[in-house]
């Protein structure tokens, strides 16, 4: 089921195919400071890692290390006080060394004191934490695909497990994803994955489509923002709680991953990036991809931060992380290292 968690790992394998000061937006209310992020990035051993590190790319720890008994360490989420770090962890199965086993963790802003919070069995991850620190929501299939498969939440002590909303019983369902809480911790928003047939065209990926979707914590009023067709994935709410930032993504390479803004109760959304896609020129050396995904406000909601993928037949390329106001002007690379920044997120731990 890892091949449905995050578009942007789709860009990451196209690419494998194919080879300041920043003004407030009218839209920006006024919030905590902004402090450090975490994000993913693979180590020497090409195993993916958590790292933290100043908004600029500074004073960056790596803060889960290498194991050789885990396949990854990824999907960080800070803390309301951003103490802490809820993430999960990939190893083999014991009972099926061809089997990954996926649970939720936390941790120390450090990396220290790593504690297990579920222990499903199957794949569960993408976790959030509450406005308040009282729960954590995530994805998981309960280790019982597809029938526990759902969105639920947890204390973070592992405690008061329960699912919120589970995968519909529907001919074409194949997974919930990446809940985000609320700013008033209320509802989650989450992504509705649904396949279909598989198409022999090539750059197509229309056998599988996905929506954005926010429902009570209770789960009740289960509402759709985004409809099926715009394949779109990785939201996250506004601080003042008015729109959702999310990658949408084609159905071809011509319009592969654009950061988008659409309002939290539904309406027409807002292109924050305006991308190329893949663009073949007349020539193999004329070609140009690009596209950006991942992205997250900054606590205070001025800022929009974001992985992006910049390459062509005349340069050497580049995946990293931008930054842009929230109205998606003033759009900048955070420095210029590439080095290949995803599902980052904007905490308020002190700068260092």
């Amino acid at each position: 089921m890892r091949g449905m968690r995050g578009l942007g790992l789709l860009t990451a394998a196209v690419l494998g195919f194919i080879g300041a000061v920043v003004v407030p937006s009218a839209s920006a209310t006024a919030g905590p400071e902004n402090g450090r992020i975490a994000f993913m990035r693979m180590d020497e051993h090409d195993t993916w890692q958590i790292w933290t590190a100043n908004p600029d790319l500074n004073a960056q720890h790596q803060i889960t290390q290498f194991d050789p008994e885990i396949v990854e360490n990824g999907w960080p989420n800070w803390s309301p006080s951003s103490e802490r770090i809820a993430f999960e962890s990939a190893w083999a199965s014991p009972e099926d060394a061809e089997q990954v086993v996926t649970e939720v963790f936390t941790m120390a802003a450090d990396g220290s004191d790593r504690e297990q919070v579920t222990d499903m069995g199957g794949t569960s991850g993408a976790p959030s934490w509450s406005p308040t620190g009282e729960w954590i929501a995530f994805t998981s299939d309960g280790g019982d695909y597809p029938a526990a498969q759902g969105i639920y939440v947890v204390r973070p002590d592992g405690t008061d497990l329960h699912l919120v909303i589970a995968l519909p019983n529907a001919p074409r369902a194949v997974w919930l994803d990446a809940p985000r809480f609320s700013p008033d911790g209320t509802k989650l928003a989450y992504t509705y994955f649904q396949g279909g047939k598989v198409t022999p065209a090539p750059w197509s990926w229309r056998g599988e489509t996905s929506s954005l979707w926010v429902v009570n914590l209770d789960g009740s009023l289960p509402h759709q923002v985004v409809a099926p067709g715009h394949a779109v994935g990785d939201a996250a709410w506004s601080p003042d709680g008015r729109y959702l930032i999310l990658e949408q993504m084609g159905n071809h390479p011509g319009t592969m991953s654009n950061v988008v803004r659409v309002p939290s109760n539904g309406g027409g959304w807002v292109d924050l990036t305006q991308d190329a896609g893949y663009r073949g020129g007349r020539s193999p050396q004329s070609w140009v991809f690009q596209a950006s995904f991942d992205p997250v406000y900054s606590p205070d909601g001025a800022r929009v931060l974001f992985s992006h993928d910049e390459y062509s037949a005349s340069s050497e390329g580049c995946t990293g992380l931008q930054v842009m106001n929230a109205d998606g002007s003033g759009r900048m690379w955070v420095d210029g290292a590439c080095g290949v920044e995803h599902q980052v997120d904007w905490g308020i731990a002190p700068l260092e």
